[in-house]
């Protein structure tokens, strides 16, 4: 049988042994079985984010477990290392979490801890051979995202000719157990409205559609600069008509372009940018610009995501030493916002302070540095995702962006060897 395959191999051009063609062989199937599985997680975090489990009062998201199944099945197969920094950087926030939980048994939630500890221990992952997997999973999610623009687009002109309610959200069409909640599908560009805000038909809302695009025009600045598809994006951008994702390019995207000395891509974005001004009428710019206005007006979304939070800390925590020091607990965020005069929303920075204190807070923030930046292969792609998980909104338990996380940054992490190496250029991280 070996005398066969050398045969084959000599015929092929291939003048390796028997034994290392074998190996060669098994080491393929075992990167494809790992990237199936990984793109199996980013598929689950985009096209079934509206699914999930009845959990607490919006449940939980289907694609978590999608996540956590995937990396069981990469792990079975020898596919995960365990990193020893971010380890116990990661054991150091979660034994925070069970403290504020044993010290606020009145306020805190077990459940919420529990769910925290799903949501962040697998950062403490990374794969075990990584190369390739990030440039796969860069290229797919790209792939992904300009199936929902698309998507997008259309569900935009059709909501003229059809009704709407068949087109942007799928709740009479679906079991309403399957389907999360807290999520507003169906968001017209003005109060009272009939014209509503493209969604990507896929995506929970205007707003996460906004955040993907946000995150795909980036990354395809940074590694693809395919004029059709940046055009794509940025069309279906300003059909979600949400701001979050324009925050995002505003805060990142110039600083992207200069680095890199994309003067033409920088010049066909402001070219873009002029036209859309001059078509403002068309597509109802005065709808998107109006949403600057909303900052530091009570009442408004910008102010409950952005501000509202702080107003709690200032209320709860700053008269009691410990509470500022170790938090009211897991879950106890909403439980009070629930009771005030005002909308407040759990952005990560108020949600953190609020819940584990400064001490979990900065415990939180130094594992989630080194996650996102230490021996990461794309520092833009990770600073990106950085400012969306302060941005966006609701980021501290939200499964979808974790995955993100996972497959751009701490599952890819460059070995120690290579980051150490000297004179090393990194063709994604150099980006």
């Amino acid at each position: 049988m070996q005398r066969r395959m050398a045969r084959v191999a000599i015929r092929r051009g291939d003048h390796r042994s028997p034994g290392r063609a074998e190996g060669d062989a098994a080491a393929q199937a075992e990167r494809r079985a790992v990237r199936f599985w990984l793109l199996t997680a980013l598929f689950a975090s985009i096209f079934l984010q509206r699914f999930g489990v009845p959990f607490g009062e919006f449940g939980i998201g289907a694609n978590l477990f999608v996540t956590l199944l995937a990396l069981a099945a990469i792990g079975a197969r020898g596919g995960l290392v365990l990193d020893p920094l971010r380890a116990a950087l990661v054991l150091v926030f979660l034994a925070c979490a069970w403290f504020s939980v044993a010290l606020n048994a009145g306020s805190a939630s077990a459940p919420s801890a529990a769910l925290v500890m799903l949501v962040y221990a697998p950062y403490a992952l990374s794969l075990r051979d990584p190369d390739g997997v990030f440039e796969d999973c860069i290229a797919a999610f790209q792939a992904m995202v300009m199936v929902c623009a698309v998507a997008g687009i259309v569900q935009f002109i059709a909501q003229y000719a059809v009704d709407p309610a068949l087109i942007f959200t799928f709740h009479g069409l679906l079991p309403e157990p399957i389907l999360l909640k807290g999520w507003v599908n169906m968001q017209p560009m003005q109060w009272g409205g009939s014209t509503y805000k493209a969604n990507g038909f896929f995506l929970n809302e205007a707003s996460t559609f906004s955040q993907y695009l946000a995150l795909a025009i980036v990354i395809e600045v940074l590694f693809f600069r395919r004029l059709p598809w940046l055009a794509t994006f940025g069309t279906a951008i300003l059909l979600s008509y949400s701001g979050t994702g324009l925050m995002l390019l505003v805060l990142l995207l110039p600083w992207v372009l200069l680095a890199r000395r994309s003067y033409k891509v920088l010049a066909g974005l402001f070219a873009f940018g002029v036209v859309a001004v001059a078509l403002g009428d068309l597509w109802n710019m005065q709808a998107l610009v109006g949403r600057a206005a909303e900052f530091g007006q009570t009442g408004t979304s910008a102010t409950a995501r952005y501000s509202a939070g702080g107003w709690l800390v200032s209320a709860y925590l700053m008269a009691w030493p410990p509470d500022l020091l170790f938090g009211l607990g897991p879950g106890s965020f909403l439980d009070t916002a629930r009771l005030q005069s005002f909308e407040a929303h759990d952005a990560a920075i108020w949600k953190l302070l609020f819940e584990y204190g400064l001490v979990g807070s900065i415990a939180f923030w130094l594992m989630f540095a080194v996650v996102l930046f230490d021996r990461v292969r794309a520092r833009w792609v990770a600073a990106a995702l950085m400012v969306g998980f302060l941005t966006f909104g609701g980021m501290m338990l939200d499964t979808r962006l974790q995955v993100l996380i996972l497959l751009f940054c701490a599952l890819t992490k460059l070995p120690e060897a290579r980051a150490a190496a000297p004179g090393l250029v990194r063709a994604a991280g150099a980006r």
